[in-house]
């Protein structure tokens, strides 16, 4: 408090003192009339001392307050102010603070002051026997702070410029029409109105609403759990739990009104207020409440400010109204889709004596599509080999989602990730892998991976419990199982059409496919042989107009060594191969040729050799379309 102030206190102070003195002459020595204004008198000098003690804040309070009247919901004044900062000072908490004005909170901090004192009833009324029971005590001496406590405080910041503020054009603009059971700081309306000639400090507002259906609960208490306040910048100016029935002031017509006092709300002139009211949805809204609604206002001087004058400015229009509704909590919404992490077709090298390593064989993203939290509890991955069953080449399975691992139950044709409680945030999209290990001489087969997201996941509301919807799919790429591997690299493709000079020749195309092959624990042998199908080394496929061919060939090249008719590519080595494919076909089309399948094996023999399956939408692999004239 500055020195100003403490002197002008200082001197009502004594004024009031001095007129103290006048009041016990006056009682001494005037009629009955007399004595009867004379105690009017000292209630004004009580309630006024009451309010210089609210104004020196933790300031010691030596003056002792009478009070002379009832006191109950509704009622307002000096004497309202001081019976507040009595109860604050006892322990007997009331959040808005001293605001001089008798709510629910002053009546529930009474309530809890006559139940401690033995006071029947403890109904919050302060009548004859409380107002006996307090004017005995007198006024408690609050403990007064180190002054160091305000040293970081700019005075300045709140400092009101301007005269006498002019406050119009209220208007009440709806924000959100419905909120769902259990959602939080649910933003349900925006009152605005503009400042002129100076600024303001918002100090109070309430908020009134009214049921709409009759057959349903109309008590608000069991729809709002808190109201919560901002300001135009989106910072919290205020908030109050509103679950219980003594926030609400009720009316004979099933009207209720909350009132936040202790705001600190400023707009500076040629500004437009802006307040926004959200409420956190009770959890317990079940589907008969879903018909329900509520319709919100604010009285004509529902909003009360204080200007530069230090005049009190009100505004509000109780004919501007918003409804607002409730729906069933959210349990989530998740989509499942391929992911761009998910590995290439690739070679599972086995361990002839031992476990293999670990494998990343499958990714998939799930995405959450609604804004609440959810939990996958169980998920199931389906998997498909060339032959046999799941559990007779996989010797472990675990399931990473967004960091966290899971271990899975290998069965025929599915791994089962049970009780994962895998929570994924509401809006967010999260990658899920698949990683396996290979049992000891792991059987040479393909093997591929999915998930169905409506036949293979359960989830659930993280809050709610209840069923969430999940959908979308996504597979695995083709992968083999050996126990000699190569990995294959593209490198690049061209195609060109030839016309000769010669009229009588045919037209024709060149495709070329060039890519790499790297030898995985033991020399691979790939066969000089091509085909578009069959058992051979190379394997590739036409893709776009039927093709039937007038003429067709394959030629396959390598920078690796020949060896009995197969290439050679030693282990831990890269080869260069190129594939060149030219056809003539009978009809004129537009054609394109894609690598198929590498085959190999750790001798020069197709005896026991595995294929390597180019995944078919790799573009690495496929040349460009080229039309061909017959």
């Amino acid at each position: 408090m500055s020195t100003t102030n403490s002197t002008l206190i200082a001197r009502i102070a004594a004024v009031l003192a001095g007129v103290g003195l006048i009041a016990a002459s006056m009682a001494a020595f005037t009629p009955a009339r007399a004595q009867t204004t004379t105690a009017d008198l000292q209630a004004q000098i009580n309630a006024l001392l009451a309010q210089i003690a609210a104004l020196q804040g933790n300031a010691n309070v030596s003056a002792s307050v009478t009070f002379t009247r009832d006191l109950t919901i509704g009622s307002t004044g000096a004497d309202v102010t001081a019976l507040q900062n009595w109860l604050i000072a006892r322990g007997y908490s009331i959040p808005a603070g001293a605001t001089g004005y008798f709510g629910a909170q002053t009546q529930a901090a009474l309530a809890r002051y006559q139940a401690a004192s033995g006071i029947s009833p403890a109904a919050g009324y302060f009548g004859p026997i409380t107002r006996a029971n307090i004017n005995s005590q007198g006024t408690p001496t609050p403990n007064v702070p180190d002054d160091d406590d305000d040293d970081d405080t700019d005075d300045d910041d709140d400092t009101l410029s301007g005269g006498e503020a002019d406050l119009s054009d209220f208007d009440l603009v709806r924000e959100e029409s419905t909120g769902n059971e259990g959602e939080e700081e649910v933003a349900v309306f925006t009152a605005e109105f503009d400042v002129e000639d100076g600024d303001i400090r918002v100090e109070r507002m309430e908020i009134t609403a009214s049921s709409t259906d009759d057959s349903s609960s109309q008590s608000p208490w069991d729809y709002f759990d808190r109201v919560v306040l901002f300001d135009a910048d989106g910072d919290e100016i205020g908030d109050m739990e509103v679950d219980d029935r003594d926030a609400w002031d009720e009316d004979d017509d099933d009207v209720y009104t909350l009132n936040l006092t202790g705001l600190d709300y400023v707009v500076n002139e040629g500004d437009r207020a802006e307040i926004t009211v959200a409420f956190d949805i009770a959890g317990t809204v079940d589907s008969d409440d879903l018909d329900q609604d509520f319709v919100f206002w604010v009285e004509d001087e529902g909003i009360r400010s204080t200007d530069a004058e230090g005049i009190q400015q009100y505004i509000g229009d109780d004919s501007d109204t918003v409804t607002f509704g409730f729906g069933e909590e959210e349990t989530g919404d998740l989509t499942i889709s391929s992911s761009t992490e998910d590995p290439s077709a690739s070679i599972l090298v086995a361990d002839e004596d031992d476990e293999s390593d670990e494998y990343t064989v499958f990714a998939f993203d799930i995405e959450n599509e609604e804004d609440v939290d959810t939990l996958i509890t169980d998920l199931s991955i389906g998997v498909t080999t060339g032959s046999g069953d799941a559990d007779d080449v996989l010797r472990s399975a675990t399931l990473v989602i967004d960091g966290e691992e899971f271990d899975g139950d290998i069965g025929a044709s599915s791994i089962e990730f049970e009780d994962l409680d895998a929570e994924i945030a509401g809006d967010d999209e999260v990658t899920a892998e698949l990683m396996v290990t290979l049992v000891r001489n792991a059987a040479n087969v393909s093997i591929t991976f999915d998930v169905d997201g409506a036949a293979d996941v359960e989830a659930e509301g993280v809050d709610s419990g209840d069923d969430a919807d999940v959908g979308g799919s996504a597979d695995s790429a083709t992968h083999t199982i050996a126990l000699t591997g190569i990995a294959v690299e593209g490198v690049s493709t061209s195609q060109a059409v030839v016309t000769p000079g010669d009229t009588a020749a045919s037209t024709y195309g060149t495709y070329t496919i060039r890519f790499e092959v790297e030898a995985i624990d033991d020399d691979a042998y790939i066969a000089t042989t091509t085909d578009d199908s069959g058992t051979v080394g190379v394997t590739y496929e036409i893709n776009g107009s039927t093709f039937t061919a007038e003429t067709e060939s394959a030629v396959l090249t390598s920078t690796a060594d020949l060896e009995n008719g197969f290439y050679r590519v030693d282990e831990g080595d890269t080869e260069t191969f190129t594939l060149t494919v030219t056809l003539n076909p009978a009809d004129a089309g537009t054609f394109s040729v894609e690598l198929d399948s590498v085959r190999f094996n750790d001798d020069p023999s197709f005896t026991g050799s595995s294929a390597f399956t180019v995944d078919s939408g790799d573009q690495d692999f496929e040349t460009d379309p080229i039309f061909i004239a017959d």
